[in-house]
């Protein structure tokens, strides 16, 4: 019999040593897809062109293909749709593809060869999915925010559950109590994934988004709603199941509710009944 369930688990001595592990720069961390980052490079570098990006996009059949559906989602839609890169590309801007690329690589992200947690992995990317469209439709509403920047803040959200959930395949008690895990992972996710984007030199507005994005009654430094307000919003609006704790609590009483405004928050309600939120889902996978 495995010693480990010939005795109480450890809480305490896993999350110790996942700290550690960040501490020290031995945590097990998904990478970014490398036809990503070498599109990123292009991007960011201000001699290039769309067509220079589309380019490199292109090398990859799959990158490519999520970019059109983006481009064809509500978010985008024209009155034709566009069906090559390059028009994907204009239509979208190069000043917010960067954000777009980096949104749709992060399918890659949440995957993993082990059989023990790829339904939590699974259900953690339909939920950050989830999450990014309603931040994506909210951010429409305030000038100062970027639809794209929205929309990858909803899906780096809970990045941080990814290596926890890679650590914890190796103890199988941990598997068998979801009750613990969940605990585990509440714990520890925010300050992981604020290592995890910090490690991936990701902008301060999205790390502050995995930092604190469980901290309701976090006080902003600033009066403009940011992407944490999104970001709460969207993620209390996607567990509104009973049996969850945000599912249960009363939003008119969350500051980032109060900040964002109820009846914008009304007006994205309306629209998850259309299923436009559905469509952007879609578009990300």
């Amino acid at each position: 019999m495995n010693s480990e369930t010939e005795q109480k688990f450890d809480i305490k001595g896993f999350a110790l040593q996942i700290r550690g592990d960040i501490q020290h720069n031995r945590i097990k961390l998904p990478t970014l897809p490398a036809i990503s980052l070498e599109a990123l490079l292009i991007v960011n570098d201000a001699c290039s062109s769309m067509a220079d990006v589309a380019r490199i996009v292109g090398k990859d059949a799959s990158m490519a293909a999520r970019l059109v559906r983006y481009a064809n989602s509500p978010l985008y839609r024209g009155i034709n749709n566009v069906t090559s890169v390059k028009a994907a590309i204009t239509r979208i801007g190069i000043d917010a593809v960067k954000h777009a690329i980096l949104s749709l690589a992060m399918r890659d992200v949440f995957t993993t060869s082990f059989k023990s947690i790829q339904i939590r992995m699974e259900a953690l990317w339909e939920h950050s999915v989830s999450v990014a469209a309603k931040a994506a439709l909210l951010s429409e509403q305030f000038a100062h925010l970027n639809r794209e920047e929205a929309m990858l803040a909803g899906l780096i959200h809970d990045v941080g559950v990814i290596p926890i959930l890679i650590k914890a395949k190796d103890h199988p008690i941990l598997l068998d109590d979801e009750a613990k895990l969940d605990k585990l992972v509440q714990a520890l996710h925010m300050s992981v994934g604020k290592f995890m984007l910090s490690l991936w030199n990701f902008d301060e507005s999205l790390v502050e988004v995995a930092a604190t994005h469980d901290k309701l009654d976090r006080k902003p430094t600033g009066e403009q709603v940011d992407y944490v307000d999104l970001v709460q919003v969207a993620n209390i609006l996607s567990h509104d199941q009973p049996d969850h704790r945000y599912g249960r609590i009363d939003q008119a009483k969350i500051p980032a509710f109060k900040r964002v405004g109820l009846d914008l928050i009304a007006g994205l309600k309306q629209k998850m009944e259309e299923g436009v939120e559905l469509e952007i889902g879609t578009a990300l996978s």
